[in-house]
């Protein structure tokens, strides 16, 4: 499909592409969740609003994001609501809302780490973070886990005012990330909330520099979580732990200049940089059952290298020409 200038960000919902599409200006922003079916014809419009969208999961035919809006001549104040919609008939539910004060903005960057609105979509769970104002202009995160039929019936996971973080959800369970001044826990918690566990630990530094654990940013497809780790901004390792069975292994990089891993249902993706013959260098696609090499790679690929859904998304650029294309191996 033709990707247009105005187009940030790109999901797949079961052979259909998404994009998320929103204008470069000051706000009020004119956002949009567009798609387009394998059967080929124009974007539809979905969805459209005033607030930009803070974009984090689309499963099971549904997009979760959070709706930001500035409040007018506000010097940081802000208001964040939670969302699902529909992608097929564009019916939005919303799940929470939270508004900050000007007093919890912090501007020209240094400052400690703290909580950020955030949100993962499972096929029959929703969980998010929102972040309640404290004296002084302090934040804490509340997370929050509810099933989509009522989300009205969310139970509170945990708190911090340092890191929490929902990062990924399936029918039986719920991974997420708990951070304070000097360690993060990633643990896994089933949904019956019969059990709740630590599988990883890592130390946080000098978080401005970008030194928190690796799994922060880990891609999770079934039993596994994919992360890289780097020093100095140059990739070192790559990280696999079973969420099951703990068990752990050490993968393979090819190259450097990767800035992470992204995973779908069938694959975990290597992003790494353009080549200069066009090539993704170093850029590795995993089976996400079995952790082996997928070869050879499909032919055409461009730029911008990630797993999706059950396939892969990539970008190619013509001239004046921007394409997207989602792969779906038979």
């Amino acid at each position: 499909m033709p990707a247009e200038r105005d187009m940030v960000s790109f999901y797949a919902d079961r052979g259909a592409l998404v994009a998320y599409n929103t204008k470069d200006a000051p706000p009020p922003y004119d956002s949009k969740i567009l798609r387009a079916d394998s059967s080929g014809g124009s974007w539809k419009l979905v969805y459209e609003s005033d607030a930009s969208f803070l974009v984090d999961r689309v499963s099971a035919g549904r997009i979760g994001f959070g709706e930001y809006r500035e409040t007018y001549q506000s010097g940081g104040a802000y208001s964040e609501s939670f969302v699902i919609v529909d992608l097929a008939s564009g019916r939005k539910t919303e799940i929470d809302r939270f508004a900050l004060s000007a007093a919890t903005y912090r501007g020209g960057g240094g400052a400690p780490r703290r909580p950020v609105g955030a949100m993962t979509l499972g096929p029959d769970h929703v969980a998010w973070t929102r972040l309640v104002e404290g004296p002084a202009g302090s934040v804490t995160g509340e997370l929050r886990l509810a099933p989509l039929a009522d989300p009205s019936a969310s139970q509170l996971v945990a708190t911090s005012s340092d890191w929490v973080r929902p990062l990924d959800l399936d029918a039986q369970r719920f991974v997420y990330l708990v951070g304070g001044k000097t360690e993060e826990a990633l643990h896994v918690r089933d949904l019956d909330g019969k059990s709740d566990k630590v599988l990883a630990t890592g130390a946080v530094g000098e978080t401005t520099r970008g030194e928190i654990p690796g799994f922060d940013r880990a891609a999770i497809s079934g039993d596994w979580a994919v992360w890289l780790d780097t020093v100095k901004a140059a990739t070192t390792k790559a990280h696999a732990l079973n969420l099951s069975t703990g068990e752990e292994r050490v993968l393979e990089v090819p190259g450097a200049q990767c800035s992470g891993v992204s995973g779908g249902s069938r694959y975990f993706v290597w992003s790494c940089g353009k080549g200069a013959d066009a090539s993704p260098q170093g850029s590795l696609i995993l089976d996400a059952r079995t952790l082996d090499t997928v070869w050879p790679m499909p032919t055409g690929i461009g730029v911008g290298l990630a797993a999706v859904d059950d396939g892969l998304l990539w970008f190619s650029v013509t001239g004046d020409t921007r394409t997207v294309t989602l792969f779906r191996p038979r």
